[in-house]
């Protein structure tokens, strides 16, 4: 499980798109980090680096799942389409590859995260713990969605098409869902990442719970599935 993690990490980092998309979030969190630097300088405004915090949750919140689905999309059905999955089976449980591959996965964004933290906390000296944990508890769900649409849909072509149109949908539907006054759609929030996370303080926890029930469901399919 672990060595599966591992790789799953490692393999990441080799991609164009992975380091395209981690000077993004580099880029964006470094800027904004020196833009609230400059304003609180300036006009003494004591809770910039909370403005810098917003600035890389609105790139995990708005663009989180487009980013997973860029990278992983394929990160089950490509080694069940190649065969390699069998040679998997063989010398681990498919319980332990579905959490191997979920672990290189969060692995790999943690990092991005903590770093994007990292680069704020060297502007303001003041390192956004609780930010970085409502990032990290929201991207859990994002990945745990991944994984189980890679072992859902058979074709990695279908898994990529499928991931942007949902990465675009899903963020703009769950917004709308919180916001209606409908009460025929509104309970539909308690299903979605967006409401744990815009509710704050311990309820973003609830995010973590979210994310371990749809590995759980991930699971159960894969065990089931013929390989």
């Amino acid at each position: 499980m672990w060595a599966i993690g591992w790789h799953e990490f490692k393999s990441l980092f080799k991609s164009i798109k992975a380091l395209v998309i981690i000077a993004i979030i580099f880029g964006i969190s470094y800027w904004t980090a020196g833009l609230m630097g400059t304003i609180a300088n300036r006009f003494d405004v004591h809770d910039a680096e909370n403005g810098s915090g917003a600035g890389i949750a609105s790139i995990v919140f708005l663009l989180g799942f487009l980013f997973i689905a860029a990278l992983s999309h394929d990160i089950m059905n490509r080694e069940i389409s190649t065969r390699t999955i069998r040679f998997l089976v063989t010398k681990n449980s498919r319980t332990n590859i579905v959490i191997g591959k979920y672990i290189g996965m969060w692995l790999f964004w943690f990092f991005c995260i903590f770093v994007s933290f990292m680069l704020i906390f060297l502007v303001s000296k003041n390192f956004l713990w609780w930010g970085l944990l409502e990032c990290i508890s929201f991207i859990s769900v994002a990945i745990a969605y991944n994984l189980l649409f890679s072992i859902i849909i058979p074709k990695p072509t279908a898994t990529m098409f499928f991931g942007v149109v949902f990465s675009l949908l899903f963020p703009a539907f769950s917004l709308w869902i919180i916001n209606s006054s409908n009460q025929a759609v509104n309970w539909l929030k308690f299903f979605t990442p967006y409401y744990y996370a815009l509710l704050g303080h311990f309820y973003t926890l609830m995010n973590v719970i979210y994310a371990i029930f749809i590995i759980g469901i991930g699971i159960i399919l894969f065990n089931k599935k013929d390989l």
